[in-house]
């Protein structure tokens, strides 16, 4: 990439030492590195990664949403308002109107501001904070994907499955099996009876 280049990637060091950028390279480095780990055991997951990876070098400027929110938007606070609303009612259905009236706006106005500060729809941003919130459920507990899937907020297991994969382009039994914490030696050592 060449030093006029928009992308973190440039030469322009103001520009690579951004908040923004940090964030950006951090998240090429993770999916690399499991493209790197999971090349051999699973190489549709990690040429999915490789995908990611390429999508996010390849994005516009990542100062973007910065800008968009210097034009208007939603303050930081209400945000973190809108966070909170989703995370205590995840299980629930979550409407639009719902998060308009939290902010006392009307939707439209809400559904175009929290575009500009977010770069996502309402509704697109409350799947990904489902999404998220499966995925860490996922880490630490053994559950069926139909019960994780009821737990926050999806129809069934088929709808979390399509959202899922659409959010991080696996599977979330994929996911699951690539993310999962192997057990401890001590763990190891426990069911053997040591």
């Amino acid at each position: 990439m060449s030093g006029s280049s928009s992308t973190c990637y440039s030469t322009d060091t103001t520009l690579s030492d951004t908040p923004a950028c940090l964030k950006q390279t951090r998240h090429v480095l993770t999916l690399l590195a499991e493209t790197e780990r999971s090349i051999h055991r699973n190489p549709d997951a990690a040429a999915t990664y490789l995908h990611q990876a390429i999508a996010a070098l390849a994005a516009e400027d990542p100062r973007e949403p910065l800008q968009r929110k210097a034009r208007g938007g939603l303050a930081r606070w209400q945000v973190t308002r809108i966070d909170d609303f989703i995370k205590q009612h995840i299980d629930q259905s979550i409407r639009t109107t719902d998060l308009a009236s939290l902010l006392g706006l009307s939707t439209s106005h809400f559904s175009h501001v929290f575009k500009q500060a977010t770069g996502m729809t309402p509704l697109m941003y409350v799947a990904a904070r489902r999404v998220e919130a499966a995925g860490q459920y996922m880490l630490c507990s053994a559950s069926h994907l139909s019960e994780i899937a009821l737990r926050h907020g999806f129809y069934d297991q088929s709808h979390f499955c399509r959202v899922f994969r659409r959010e991080t382009g696996l599977s979330p039994q994929t996911w699951r099996r690539l993310h999962a914490v192997p057990p401890s030696r001590g763990d190891q050592d426990a069911k053997r009876g040591r």
